[in-house]
């Protein structure tokens, strides 16, 4: 096995990414933050089945970028797209998380030519729902963004943490973002809550996928969301063990359950 950091220039950033393991081609997408570091133990538990490449968004931690511009979805699955296009002609297997998954959607859906198979992991795509819960979380999410324009980042944080399920949150770490969470709620947070994929393009695009929802997260909004997400394309919707951040907190078991999902998905 071998590991090494890279770059990938594109669009006028430098996309920092890590490789090791040997294998298929595994893309890791963070969500929040954009911080690849989060993927770390996951990454080594997969390492001995799939090359895993993890890398950091744009303008978040080592990629460059214009930190005070407007996150763009399309831009964020072109970015994808030029970390596996670093990698050489293979496909790849891309496993999105939160946020991350959304953009994975994103990739997927522009640039399917790349994609081997997709598993979206509790993606908040809370306007598929149906009313009245496409409302009340949309308005859950607007009271987010204002908390955070009227009594800043740590408040907003304390706010959304409440909508999470089955794991233990604070105010300094927040679930979803780590210490670093001012970027995000500026510049990222209205754009990825507000996405839907076009689901059309999807199906007709044809690749391979499934989302997943932890137990523990039980009706949490992102569990309700791969609910949807997964009848409404439809594909398969797979429960697993643990919650939100169990990739994080019990990669062993969160590594062993993606790569049977993977397995499926290749067949």
């Amino acid at each position: 096995m071998h590991g090494y950091s890279a770059i990938v220039h594109t669009e006028g950033a430098d996309i920092a990414y890590d490789v090791e393991g040997q294998g298929p081609l595994l893309l890791l997408v963070a969500g929040g933050n954009g911080d690849s570091r989060r993927f770390a133990a996951l990454s080594a538990q997969l390492s001995d089945n799939y090359t895993v490449v993890r890398y950091d968004r744009r303008a978040n931690f080592r990629s460059t970028g214009d930190i005070h511009a407007e996150l763009d979805m399309a831009q964020q699955g072109r970015d994808a797209a030029a970390v596996i296009r670093a990698m050489g002609t293979e496909k790849a297997f891309v496993f999105g998380h939160s946020a991350g998954a959304n953009i994975a959607l994103k990739l997927t859906q522009d640039h399917p030519h790349l994609v081997r198979s997709l598993v979206i992991h509790e993606p908040p795509i809370t306007d598929l729902l149906p009313e009245p819960e496409g409302t009340t979380w949309r308005h859950f999410f607007d009271r987010v963004y204002n908390t955070y324009k009227v009594d800043g980042g740590a408040e907003a944080m304390k706010l959304f943490n409440t909508a999470f399920v089955g794991l233990d949150l604070n105010a300094s770490a927040p679930g979803d973002q780590g210490s670093a969470y001012a970027r995000f709620l500026a510049h990222e947070f209205n754009v990825i809550s507000r996405f839907v994929p076009d689901l059309t393009l999807l199906r007709n695009n044809a690749v391979p996928m499934v989302t997943a929802r932890g137990r523990t997260s039980a009706d949490a909004f992102y569990a309700l969301t791969a609910r949807e997400l997964a009848r409404q394309l439809p594909c398969p919707c797979i429960e697993i063990s643990g919650h939100h951040l169990s990739y994080a907190t019990d990669p062993q078991l969160f590594a062993n359950e993606l790569h049977q999902i993977l397995i499926t998905l290749s067949k």
